[in-house]
């Protein structure tokens, strides 16, 4: 697949940045998230998403830092939703779920009555934010709602140097670009371990326009760098946009700028 302009390095998956405010007051950070991408069946959108406003409202109550709700806006697979749930440890999972915690059995039971007949395939992984190689965003889920994505499946054993070259390269071009954000996730479990996304944030369609702001921010080495390691690193790439929903998540930090 060829990409070029935007598409080619403003990376986006969802804005996650557990750990800092939007402007970047230190916070205790929040590296990993359960990953549940879903697709749900033709004419039961509806359905499924007040199921999972409910959902997302029991994980929370049952001490869930937040939960994430994104869809598919306009360009990527029709009636995909990806829900974030943000965990400090793997230890979370030997303590019980969000949801044991969060709803009654019989609670459980009517809303999974509700949601499970709704969903044509559900596929659930554990990705990390790398850091050290990301920028925090400067700007809210709710002000930024639309994520540009750009998925990489990676030769196998690429993703540390791959995630080497981000640091090197879209990230000062990110710095210097005023970019509001650039995330950078792998894959922990669950999925492939090459399994690498990038993200950023846009206010509206009509910023894809433009001229890339972050390899407008690069330096020509910066650029011939990371465009040349390409065919080093990539088995397969593609872009879709994904909306943050602000209807359907809960998140408490949203007083705090996310």
């Amino acid at each position: 697949m060829k990409l070029c302009g935007w598409a080619l390095t403003i990376l986006a998956v969802a804005g996650l940045w557990a750990g800092r405010q939007a402007g970047g007051q230190n916070q205790p950070r929040v590296q990993n998230f359960l990953l549940e991408e879903t697709t749900v069946r033709s004419g039961m959108g509806g359905q499924f998403e007040a199921a999972q406003k409910d959902y997302c409202a029991a994980v929370v109550r049952g001490g869930a830092p937040a939960c994430l709700v994104f869809s598919t806006a306009t360009f990527g697979k029709s009636n995909l939703y990806w829900t974030l749930l943000p965990f400090a440890s793997f230890i979370h999972y030997d303590q019980g779920k969000y949801t044991d915690k969060g709803m009654t059995p019989e609670q459980a039971k009517e809303l999974s009555a509700r949601r499970v007949p709704t969903i044509e395939s559900n596929h659930e992984s554990a990705i990390a934010l790398e850091v050290d190689s990301s920028l925090a965003p400067t700007g809210s889920n709710t002000d930024y709602p639309l994520n540009l994505v750009t998925e990489y499946q990676l030769k196998p054993g690429m993703t540390s140097a791959f995630v080497a070259t981000i640091k090197k390269t879209l990230l000062p071009g990110a710095k210097k670009s005023g970019a509001v954000a650039l995330e950078v996730f792998t894959t922990r479990l669950g999925e492939s371990p090459e399994r690498v996304f990038v993200v950023t944030r846009l206010k509206k369609f009509q910023e894809l326009d433009g001229p890339d702001p972050i390899l407008a921010g690069m330096s020509k080495l910066e650029r011939n760098t990371w465009e040349s390691l390409f065919a080093t690193y990539f088995q397969h790439r593609e872009t879709y946009v994904m909306r943050y929903r602000t209807d359907l998540s809960d998140d408490p930090r949203a007083g705090a700028g996310k």
